[in-house]
C-alpha cells in the first residue's frame, strides 16, 4: 500500500496546514479540486483553526469552493423540500441517498461536499406513480429509445434519470441499491423498514445501511472518477460508528444484505488512506467471512489503491490506466450475467451508434 496523500493527511488532521510548504499547496489545491473535496478541505481547516495559517492566495481558492458549496446546499434543500411536498400528495415518503442526504442533513463530514444530482429511493411498487406525479411538476424522462428503457426498467435498480425542464436539476429514482441482475442481492424491503426519519419530509437509510450503500457504490462500480470523494464519505460515515455494538451491527447488516465484500474493502481502504479508527479485529472478522481467496483479495487491493485517488495527473501512479480498465470490466461483470453483459456491450459498441 502506498503512503496516504498529503491531501488525505490534511483532510483528517494528520498533517497541520502550517507544515505544508507554499509550493506544495498548488498540488494540494489542484488535487482537491479535481476530486471535488476542496470545499470539504476548507471546512475542516477552518474547524481546526488552521485556515488562517495558510497563504492568502491559497485561502481564496478554498473559500471560493466553499461559496460554491453553499449554493449547492441551498439549491438542494429547496429542491428536496418541494419534491417531498409533491410526493406527500401521493403519500410517498422518499429515502434520500448519498451526497444530497449528507448535505441536506448537514452531516459534519460532508460540509463543503458538492454533487451533481439528487438520489431518491422509493418502493418499486410506487415507481410509476412517482414518475407520473413528477411529470406534472416539470420533470421529464431521459433515455427514450426502446433499448435504454428496457435496460433501466428490467435490469437496473433505477428508472432513467429525470430532468427538470426549467432548472435542469437531475433526479435519480432508485428502488434498490444494486441492479436486479447483479451478483449481490441486497434486500430492498429491509432497507426501507430500517430507514430513519430525516429533518424534513424524507427519510434516510440507517447509519449502517448508509455505509453499505456507499461501500457498494464504490467497490462494485465500473467508473472511478469520483472514487476518492466517495472514500472521503465512507471515512466520515465510519467515524460515526463509535461503539463496538455499532461495528457488530454493521457486520450483521452487511451479512444480511450479501455485501460483506464491498464493506470489507471500504473499511480496509478508508483506514489505509485516512487512518479511520477501526476497532481491533473488525477487518479480520470481515476478511474471515469472505468467499474470495487471498490472492484475488491482494490483487483487488492493488487495483483499488491505484484508482482511489484524485483524478489529477500529480496523483496518478504507473498502472492507473490498466487498473481502471480492469475494474471497469469487473464492475460490469458484477452487475450482469455473462450473456446479458455481452449483449449489452455489443449493443453499446455497434448498434447504439447507428441509432444516434
Amino acid at each position: 500500500m502506498r503512503s496516504p496523500l498529503r491531501l488525505s493527511q490534511l483532510l483528517v488532521g494528520q498533517l497541520n496546514a502550517a507544515d505544508v510548504l507554499p509550493e506544495q499547496w498548488t498540488e494540494v489545491v489542484e488535487q482537491a479540486r479535481s476530486a471535488q473535496v476542496l470545499g470539504i478541505l476548507y471546512s475542516r481547516l477552518r474547524e481546526r483553526g488552521e485556515f488562517q495559517l495558510i497563504d492568502v492566495s491559497v485561502q481564496k481558492h478554498l473559500f471560493s469552493s466553499w461559496r460554491i458549496f453553499e449554493k449547492y446546499r441551498r439549491d438542494a434543500q429547496w429542491e428536496v423540500e418541494h419534491l417531498c411536498a409533491a410526493l406527500e400528495k401521493e403519500e410517498v415518503v422518499p429515502v434520500l441517498l448519498k451526497g444530497a442526504a449528507y448535505v441536506v442533513e448537514e452531516e459534519s463530514f460532508a460540509l463543503g461536499r458538492t454533487f451533481s444530482d439528487i438520489d431518491l429511493l422509493v418502493p418499486k411498487c410506487d415507481i410509476e406513480r412517482v414518475e407520473e406525479l413528477l411529470k406534472w411538476h416539470g420533470w421529464q424522462g431521459t433515455h427514450h429509445n426502446d433499448y435504454d428503457q428496457r435496460y433501466y426498467r428490467e435490469w437496473m435498480h433505477e428508472i432513467p434519470p429525470v430532468v427538470h425542464v426549467k432548472r435542469q436539476t437531475v433526479l435519480d429514482i432508485h428502488h434498490t441499491i444494486l441492479p436486479l441482475t447483479a451478483r449481490y442481492m441486497p434486500c430492498a424491503e429491509e432497507l426501507f423498514s430500517s430507514a430513519r426519519q430525516g429533518n424534513g419530509g424524507y427519510r434516510l437509510l440507517s447509519r449502517y445501511d448508509q455505509v453499505l450503500h456507499a461501500a457498494t457504490h464504490l467497490f462494485t462500480d465500473s467508473e472511478y472518477n469520483h472514487a476518492y470523494r466517495d472514500l472521503v464519505d465512507i471515512d466520515g460515515l465510519l467515524r460515526l460508528l463509535v461503539e463496538v455494538e455499532d461495528w457488530n451491527e454493521l457486520f450483521n447488516r452487511a451479512q444480511l444484505h450479501d455485501l460483506l465484500e464491498p464493506v470489507y474493502f471500504a473499511i480496509y481502504h478508508a483506514q489505509a488512506e485516512f487512518l479511520t479508527p477501526v476497532p481491533k479485529g473488525v477487518i479480520e472478522r470481515f476478511s474471515a467471512a469472505l468467499s474470495i481467496g487471498g490472492m484475488r483479495r491482494r490483487w483487488l487491493h492493488r487495483l483499488f489503491t491505484k484508482v482511489i485517488v484524485p483524478p489529477h495527473p500529480s496523483a496518478l501512479e504507473s498502472g492507473y490506466a490498466l487498473a481502471e480498465r480492469l475494474l471497469f470490466v469487473r464492475g460490469h461483470y458484477l452487475r450482469m450475467p455473462k450473456r446479458l453483459l455481452f449483449q449489452h456491450l455489443f449493443y453499446k459498441a455497434f448498434l447504439a451508434k447507428d441509432e444516434a
